[in-house]
Formats: C-alpha cells, sequence, structure tokens
C-alpha cells in the first residue's frame, strides 16, 4: 500500500510537471487565453499523451507486478502455514498416544505420553533412561517444528503490507505457539536435562526453540 501512494504520488507530480512546462510554454508564445482552435487541442493532447503515456504504463506495469509479488507472497505463507498445521496435529497427536512401555509399571501403562510427562515433571513418577530417550526424539521433533515457525514469522515480518498489520498478526501467530507449548516443553526440557538437549538438537534449531516456545526466555 506504502508503494502504491508513493507511486501515485509520482505519477500525480510528473502529471503537474508536464502541465506546468506546457503553460509555461504557452505564456512564453504570448497565448495567455484558452484556445478555441481544434488543432491546439490536438496538440495539446498529443504533448500530455507522448509524455504520460509511457509513464502511465510503466506505472500501471509497476503495480501489476507488486500486486503479483504481494500474491505470490500470501501464497507462500498460506503453504508454509498449512505445512505448520500438518506439523502441530502430528505432535499433539504424539502427545496423545498412549504410552506402552512398562518401564513405569502396568498402572501407568497406556496412559497418554502427556500425562506421564506431567506426572514424571511433578515427581510422582522417577525417570529412567528408557522414557528419556523417547523424550529426546519428541524434543526433537518439536526442534523442528520450532526453526519452522520462526522461518514463517520472518517471512511474516516482511509481508509487503502495512507495518501495523503484520507486526500484530506475526505477534498472534507467536503467542498461539508459546501458550500451546510452552508447559509442556518447559517440563521434559526439566526431565532430560539441558546438557542431553544441547547434545540431541542443533544449536540453531534449539535457538528457535528457545525462542518460539518460551517468547525469549531461557526454558
Amino acid at each position: 500500500m506504502r508503494d502504491f501512494r508513493l507511486s501515485l504520488a509520482g505519477f500525480i507530480i510528473l502529471l503537474l510537471v508536464v502541465g506546468g512546462v506546457y503553460i509555461l510554454a504557452m505564456v512564453s508564445n504570448g497565448q495567455l487565453t484558452i484556445s478555441s482552435n481544434n488543432q491546439d487541442w490536438a496538440s495539446f493532447g498529443a504533448y500530455f499523451g507522448g509524455v504520460l503515456a509511457p509513464a502511465a504504463a510503466l506505472l500501471a506495469g509497476y503495480l501489476v507486478y507488486k500486486s503479483f509479488k504481494s500474491n505470490t507472497y500470501q501464497q507462500k505463507l498460506l503453504v508454509i502455514r498449512e505445512a505448520l498445521g500438518r506439523l502441530d496435529q502430528q505432535l499433539e497427536r504424539n502427545l496423545d498416544l498412549p504410552f506402552n512401555n512398562g518401564c513405569f509399571g502396568e498402572e501407568y501403562r497406556g496412559l497418554p505420553l502427556r500425562t506421564i510427562i506431567y506426572a514424571v515433571s511433578n515427581k510422582e513418577l522417577e525417570s529412567n533412561e528408557a522414557f528419556n530417550d523417547a523424550l529426546l526424539s519428541l524434543l526433537h521433533n518439536i526442534s523442528i517444528l520450532s526453526y519452522s515457525i520462526s522461518v514463517y514469522l520472518n517471512l511474516l515480518e516482511k509481508f509487503p503490507t502495512d507495518e501495523t498489520d503484520t507486526n500484530w498478526l506475526k505477534n498472534l501467530e507467536h503467542q498461539y505457539w508459546i501458550e500451546k507449548y510452552s508447559p509442556v516443553c518447559r517440563r521434559i526440557k526439566g526431565i532430560v536435562g539441558k546438557d542431553a538437549m544441547e547434545q540431541k538438537i542443533k544449536k540453531h534449531q534449539l535457538e528457535s526453540f528457545r525462542v518460539i516456545f518460551n517468547g525469549g526466555y531461557d526454558l
């Protein structure tokens, strides 16, 4: 929108300049009244058309390009958001899958993984190596999601629209992910430990994990 306003303002300035030059030329030739001669008006139209038509064509081409670029960018964002939605659904399914490992006894066999995570985090159960390995694999998948979200938010920030609209939408998206996954991510990290996370997850993924799921604070 800002580019469109600037382009339109530039075209209007050009129109005024062209009109001013023509008027000055008329005044310098001693013609101070509106002509009733059809030939003069034909010359006037040819002058304006010859100067402004190329400028108008360039402006139209530029606006078409900007519109195409904006639509392409928007489609790219939609594709990424749909992919994030699928990753989100898969992660939700993983957290709700029955935990069929018998390392905590039959009492906890078959309960959702999320329930076991909270039980271990609340010290109701004592973690073990098998459970930690499962959580580290889950953390690896979460870190992939977090990096994808980070890329998406960066693209969203550069979306060709008003800055206030973009920031509002970016903050809304970010808040969604924080509220949804920060609590369980904090508990998982507390169970497996920071050192184990750093060994399992790549550095750029770990940074996006920290920023995306906890609002920039250290998990």
